[in-house]
């Protein structure tokens, strides 16, 4: 017996541990773009841990009572991957990311369960809040954001320790303006989808690795 609740508490505590992986690091709120396969809500799930998660049963709601929102399918989320969950339909998620110029994994809201599969956000502000479980039982509250007023067609973005980094900018932090709006015309919408920020530590990490090989190199000349 022992033995056993010690087997279930290392693997509560691996669960917790691979949860505790995951960070929001971007949502729009309020898109610009027209009517069309891009101008849906969006919000990104970085994985920022060495090995990947089964998000299968996993839920996300906009509000803290979890009470009307979406279960995750069967889903896993690669080490160091960002994906893009999204309120458009199945055969519009194509679209979305041609829009935003391809190269990252989004997610229809036709692919969640639950009472409602995409809660929609508010322009004026809200939360996203995730758990590794349905709420109305046992479950782990495992990432969560709030955001205030929008900028009608610019995301809201955090980095992947989960500091904010404000309203995205063009050129600031990987921002830039989608190539195209989803509708066959040019795009307006300004965010990052599929693509973190690193947390401001891991760029001084890698500018002191470059200039201490930069030395050793100098060294042996």
């Amino acid at each position: 017996m022992k033995i056993k609740l010690l087997c279930i508490a290392a693997a509560c505590a691996a669960a917790s541990a691979a949860s505790a992986q995951l960070v929001i690091t971007e949502v729009m709120a309020n898109s610009s773009q027209p009517g069309g396969s891009a101008n849906g809500d969006w919000w990104e799930l970085t994985n920022t841990g060495a090995s990947s998660i089964d998000l299968d049963g996993y839920y996300w709601d906009d509000s803290i009572a979890g009470n009307d929102g979406a279960l995750f399918p069967t889903l896993s989320i690669g080490a160091g991957e960002s994906i893009v969950i999204v309120d458009e339909n199945s055969a519009n998620i194509a679209g979305f990311i041609s829009a935003w110029g391809g190269g990252f994994t989004g997610i229809s809201k036709d692919e969640f369960g639950g009472v409602n599969d995409f809660s929609g956000l508010s322009s004026g502000g809200d939360s996203i809040y995730l758990w590794d479980a349905d709420p109305s039982g046992a479950a782990n509250l495992v990432a969560q954001v709030t955001f205030g007023a929008t900028t009608d067609g610019a995301s809201f973005a955090w980095d992947t320790n989960g500091d904010s980094l404000g309203v995205s900018v063009p050129g600031t932090y990987g921002a830039f303006t989608a190539p195209g709006d989803g509708a066959g015309g040019a795009g307006t919408d300004i965010g990052s989808p599929g693509s973190a920020i690193p947390e401001p530590g891991f760029y001084g990490a890698i500018v002191g690795f470059i200039a201490l090989t930069f030395a050793a190199v100098r060294r042996r000349r």
